[in-house]
């Protein structure tokens, strides 16, 4: 079993949000879709290497940093994390770089749709460690 620290965790948070950042600036430019498929790409990595560490320990974090924090809530974030994750998988698949190369517009209308939710999710989750971290939650075993 490895430990991951929080600092990885907000570390993992920060990169995700650059590089959604640089994906949603390209968007917006007149970068071809060969640009595109790479900034996506190095997005889609990051994400999956995150999540590879952080699924289960965000639940935990979520119970722990915030006392009287409902079940029912926490439970209520893990259903939108999951439908998030079903969307984002769902758009992964869809948006190969021959269907970016095929419909450039296509694309930038569903990033600018996926984007935003994933970065909010980003913004959620970092609120849970800071507060976690606050509690003096240095690490927290996960398995990976």
């Amino acid at each position: 079993m490895a430990t991951t620290t929080i600092a990885e965790l907000r570390h993992d948070h920060e990169m995700i949000d650059i590089l959604a950042r640089r994906l949603s600036g390209l968007l917006e430019s007149d970068a071809t879709p060969v640009e595109l498929s790479t900034a996506l790409d190095h997005l889609l990595n990051c994400v999956a290497e995150h999540l590879a560490r952080e699924d289960t320990t965000i639940y935990t974090l979520a119970m722990s940093a915030q006392p009287g924090i409902s079940r029912t809530k926490v439970d209520q974030v893990r259903e939108d994390f999951e439908r998030l994750k079903a969307n984002w998988q769902d758009y992964l698949l869809f948006w190969t770089p021959e269907q970016i190369a095929a419909d450039r517009q296509g694309f930038a209308d569903a990033s600018r749709a996926m984007l935003p939710r994933l970065r909010n999710r980003v913004k959620l989750e970092e609120s849970l460690l800071v507060a976690a971290a606050l509690q003096g939650e240095l690490t927290h075993p996960t398995a990976h």
